[in-house]
């Protein structure tokens, strides 16, 4: 799965994020539909971003009467890949230095602080 997270792009996010929210097969045109809306890709750009996502294992399709696509790697996985790599890339590989500076940098609301305190103190009493 990390082999395949690595290689998405930012335009093939795109694709992705359409898929993770359909939670469903989706065919081209109802992947085309959202994302002519929001970017100024054509439908020629979208298709060869779904083929490159499924060459690299990230999208599987399947040929009914016109094909459909899904993702095989899920949001939840792809968002903790991204955040592994964030924090070994610039925080020493601890969470707790990325924490350190988005409280000293007040990054962080007094709610981010209290849903992370209740966050900490359930983990600690599930161990």
């Amino acid at each position: 799965m990390y082999e395949i997270a690595d290689k998405i792009t930012e335009a093939e996010l795109e694709i992705m994020r359409v898929l993770w929210a359909a939670s469903r097969p989706l065919t081209l045109s109802q992947i085309k539909e959202p994302l002519l809306k929001t970017t100024k890709w054509n439908g020629d750009t979208i298709k060869t971003l779904l083929r490159r996502l499924c060459e690299k294992g990230a999208v599987s399709q399947e040929k009914q009467e016109v094909y459909y696509y899904w993702p095989l790697i899920s949001s939840d996985e792809y968002g903790k890949y991204c955040t592994q790599k964030l924090i070994e890339k610039l925080y020493s590989g601890r969470a707790s230095n990325m924490i350190t500076a988005m409280v000293k940098n007040d990054q962080l609301s007094p709610e981010d602080i209290e849903e992370l305190r209740s966050i900490l103190k359930a983990g600690a009493e599930n161990e």
